[in-house]
């Protein structure tokens, strides 16, 4: 269950609503996630080791996992650089904005990215919603 959260986590964190707009992404066994961000749609492939590819609206998302927590790659035209400690911590940089996420172990994500709040929630059937 943890992977899988670390493996929506980039597309959470990509997929950051605008303007109160929420997003709803659901992630089947092999690895697929699609959804919606507002009025983006979310097609991406994640696959066992954590690399992830696919597209967020006109964005292109190709993403690296190191295997030990870090996370390294580009979402559309920014670089994203992330670790996380495995207690749930993520840190590091899209762009210019730092992130500071937690995810328990019930599935909630809370945090900032720059000066934006991130409240994200993925349940049982690997869907996450974020608001």
């Amino acid at each position: 269950m943890t992977r899988l959260i670390l493996a929506s986590l980039p597309l959470a964190i990509s997929t950051l609503p605008l303007h109160a707009q929420s997003s709803t992404l659901h992630t089947d066994r092999s690895g697929y996630t699609t959804g919606t961000d507002g009025n983006r749609t979310v097609n991406t492939y994640t696959d066992q080791y954590g690399n992830t590819t696919g597209w967020v609206g006109g964005k292109y998302i190709s993403t690296y996992s190191d295997g030990y927590g870090g996370t390294t790659g580009t979402i559309g035209n920014k670089r994203i650089t992330t670790y996380e400690d495995g207690y749930g911590n993520t840190a590091g940089t899209i762009g210019r904005d730092r992130i500071n996420l937690y995810t328990d172990r019930s599935g909630i994500t809370t945090g900032t990215i720059g000066r934006r709040r991130l409240n994200c929630y993925t349940d049982r059937f690997r869907t996450t919603t974020c608001n």
